[in-house]
């Protein structure tokens, strides 16, 4: 397996693609069904050469919105600028967890994100949904209070994650699979069980800054999956919009 070497990659000044503290980037979203997953990581390894960044390991999100849910609908409506927030964390705990906020902002065609990590372990399985973003407020930064007011949480979301990057460090990819999805706009204490149906997707995410743009529209046309629109928050809010990816190739 080929590995990449991060320490490597700053030294090359190509610290832009990390893209976690507020800067810009480019976003390719690319789905199938999880059928194809053996040939496009073939593909991804064997051919475009990228290496692992990081294990593979679990996310696991909680969703925020508006009690009229406002994040979901601008997201429908295909506003030019729209914001979703979200609560993250790694591994299979689900009770109390270490995570972090994070304000994912999409304008036009880039994206950023901001990052706050929440100082003291969070309670989320069998919390009240109101007292959980209490915890969440108490731990984050005074400048999050803003963002977190009148949001409540609606979509439990978790899914295993890939980690590849190109060697010259201009790009990134992210292949999920296995995902799941729990609808918490009705329940007055968080609960991940009875899952929304989301059907077997494969959904793979090349991320570059704006100067790789060409490098990625390259390694996005090698692969066999459709190009456009893919949000696990959609998916899991509204099933009806999200995607149908046909099998392209396997």
């Amino acid at each position: 397996m080929l590995l990449w070497n991060p320490a490597a990659a700053d030294s090359q000044g190509t610290t832009q693609n990390q893209n976690d503290d507020g800067r810009f980037r480019h976003e390719f979203k690319l789905v199938s069904q999880d059928l194809a997953y053996a040939g496009v990581m073939g593909i991804l390894r064997a051919e475009a050469l990228l290496g692992e960044l990081h294990p593979r390991r679990r996310v696991q999100s909680l969703y925020l919105d508006t009690p009229l849910g406002r994040a979901l609908e601008e997201n429908l409506a295909g506003i030019s600028h729209r914001e979703k927030v979200r609560f993250r964390w790694y591994g299979e705990d689900t009770c109390h967890v270490a995570g972090r906020l994070e304000c994912k902002v999409r304008h036009n065609l880039y994206g950023w994100k901001h990052l706050a990590m929440v100082e003291e372990p969070i309670q989320v399985e069998g919390c009240d949904r109101f007292a959980f973003v209490r915890q969440l407020e108490r731990g984050a930064a005074s400048d999050w209070m803003d963002r977190l007011r009148g949001l409540e949480p609606v979509q439990w979301i978790s899914y295993d994650r890939e980690y590849l990057g190109s060697l010259d460090g201009r790009l990134r990819v992210t292949v999920d699979r296995n995902l799941t999805a729990s609808d918490q706009r009705l329940r007055a204490k968080l609960c991940p069980r009875f899952k929304t149906p989301t059907g077997r997707l494969l959904i793979v995410e090349v991320k570059c800054s704006a100067e790789n743009y060409r490098a990625a529209q390259r390694l996005v046309n090698r692969l066999p999956m459709q190009v456009g629109k893919c949000s696990k928050f959609v998916t899991a809010s509204s099933p009806a919009e999200g995607p149908m990816p046909a099998l392209l190739w396997t």
